[in-house]
């Protein structure tokens, strides 16, 4: 999606990594190639981000246009009231662009952090069933290998037990890569994120400098 404003695209990229983790132990089964991000189905969701990312609109009145878009309700309506209030904001240490844009960028930051460390501790759990799943396919084949010459059906029996275990260790490891790929993607976005922010701080810092030597 092009929403004409760098930031408002970071925005997007990262609410749309977000909205695929789910928080609750960054979901990976079944999303790995879903990489399709939200976006209202009334294509204003480029325009909503756009302003987002502009800082014509707060963090609550974004998560409020956002809600309704999610609904289908968002309106242009909806998006030129809050455009023209932003159009009727005088200049200056009290515009609320730049303090609107970084605290925008400070609520991903943080939710971004919240995904990593939910990640984390996922592809923990998965890193070690893998290594059970590789300990219990080397036991059945050394058990099958030992048993073979007297009890040949029990040793197919251990061998398919394997090629199950071999089974679920593919599920686990696609999951786990897609699962690494992600966190890529999340470090990328929290470096340029943390970069715009940093920008923006020194616009703020010169802004108000500024002020004090007109005074």
């Amino acid at each position: 999606m092009s929403c004409g404003s760098p930031l408002g695209e970071l925005f997007y990229l990262a609410d749309s990594l977000l909205d695929r983790g789910s928080y609750n132990g960054w979901r990976v089964a079944n999303d790995a190639t879903d990489t399709a991000p939200h976006t209202p189905p009334n294509g204003l969701g480029p325009q909503l981000y756009q302003m987002y990312g502009e800082g014509q609109i707060s963090e609550e009145v974004f998560t409020a246009l956002r809600t309704l878009a999610d609904r289908g309700q968002l309106r242009p309506a909806d998006l030129a009231v809050h455009r023209a209030r932003a159009q009727t904001r005088s200049p200056g240490h009290n515009d609320p662009v730049a303090a609107n844009a970084l605290r925008g960028i400070r609520s991903r930051l943080a939710q971004l952090a919240q995904a990593r460390t939910a990640s984390e501790k996922v592809l923990a759990d998965l890193e070690f069933r893998l290594s059970d799943i590789d300990q219990r396919a080397t036991a059945k084949e050394q058990a099958a290998r030992e048993i073979v010459e007297r009890d040949e059906e029990s040793a197919r029996q251990r061998l398919a037990e394997k090629a199950e275990l071999g089974l679920s260790r593919d599920r686990l490891t696609a999951q786990a890569q897609a699962l690494r790929a992600d966190l890529i993607r999340l470090d990328d976005l929290r470096a340029q994120l943390e970069a715009k922010s940093v920008e923006l701080e020194a616009i703020q810092a010169r802004s108000r400098l500024n002020e004090e030597v007109l005074k």
